[in-house]
């Protein structure tokens, strides 16, 4: 909101001790700030993950996970935000300005425009009372669909889960994570589309070296546009500059296929590596291993068929 879009504070507290389930909860709540930082002062008692219980470890390990898997993601918000002044996190209001509800809202925030984060920041509690603005959700984690909407909700928090919501409409870009960013750079990437209310979506993809400060303004990188309608799912190259990298697509799970999935192609051939779960309603693509530069557009569709 104020030109500096990189914020964060020092996760379990600078001064002064921490506890174990603070520190835990923090640290889930961390992984989803811009900056993250786990570092308090000199003297005071020491809060890495190490510091504290395995299953507590187990935990944190569990949100920096998720952190990194969501790197490419992060990367095109800020992206955006240099070429577009876009922010990388916001209120709800931001996005739903005629709901009245998300007014005053201060627990709860917008990573860019698709994924909702509620924490649990009350000790010694397990559930959440959140806000679900009116909108096709879904559980981070799970994939399954909010039934509950529009409504200030209690949602179930024990110390092992922080609760994130993927919006329907958007594709999230996301990778594979290595053992640090630089490492986790070569490792496929992976694409989570959630299905809107009319069954389509879109997204898109900033990469580049990671480390050069003019790769843009020298056209050194790479940039995709995602697109699904009618169970067809579009990868659209604009800019490919970016070539010491491998770009490989190896899996696709998709949020809200209402009805049986009965085939897929890639590029027009058939794919037999999927699986649907009737329940969740989720199609999973995998084994794709599709270099998403080798052409400018690439297709994965899928046929379905109504569960009699």
């Amino acid at each position: 909101m104020f030109g500096i879009p990189n914020v964060g504070v020092d996760v379990c507290g600078f001064f002064h001790d921490t506890t174990e389930e603070l520190c835990t909860r923090w640290m889930q709540l961390g992984a989803f700030y811009p900056f993250m930082r786990n570092h308090n002062a000199a003297g005071d008692k020491d809060q890495d993950p190490a510091a504290f219980s395995w299953t507590s470890q187990q935990i944190m390990k569990q949100a920096l996970l998720m952190r990194y898997s969501l790197s490419p993601f992060w990367y095109t918000l800020h992206y955006q935000a240099t070429t577009l002044s876009k922010t990388l996190v916001q209120p709800l209001h931001f996005e739903f300005p005629n709901d009245n509800k998300t007014l005053g809202i201060d627990q709860q925030f917008l990573i860019g425009r698709a994924i909702l984060v509620s924490p649990n920041l009350v000790s010694q509690t397990t559930t959440v009372h959140a806000y679900i603005p009116q909108d096709v959700w879904y559980e981070f984690s799970s994939g399954v669909k909010v039934k509950v909407i529009g409504v200030f909700t209690d949602l179930d928090a024990p110390l092992e889960k922080i609760n994130v919501h993927v919006r329907g409409g958007f594709i999230i870009p996301m990778q594979i994570p290595g053992s640090n960013l630089m490492i986790g750079r070569g490792n496929p990437f992976t694409l989570l589309v959630a299905q809107s209310a009319s069954e389509n979506a879109t997204g898109n993809l900033f990469w580049d070296d990671g480390d050069t400060i003019d790769s843009i303004e020298a056209k050194a990188y790479n940039y995709l546009e995602f697109s699904l309608v009618l169970n067809t799912l579009a990868i659209d190259t604009i800019v490919a500059n970016y070539k010491d990298s491998p770009m490989r697509l190896e899996l696709v799970r998709v949020l809200g296929v209402s009805k049986v999935v009965t085939s897929v192609t890639v590029n027009g051939k058939d794919h037999k590596d999927f699986f649907y779960n009737v329940f969740d309603q989720i199609l999973i693509i995998y084994g794709l291993d599709m270099d998403m530069l080798v052409q400018p557009s690439q297709t994965i569709e899928w046929t379905t068929t109504t569960i009699n």
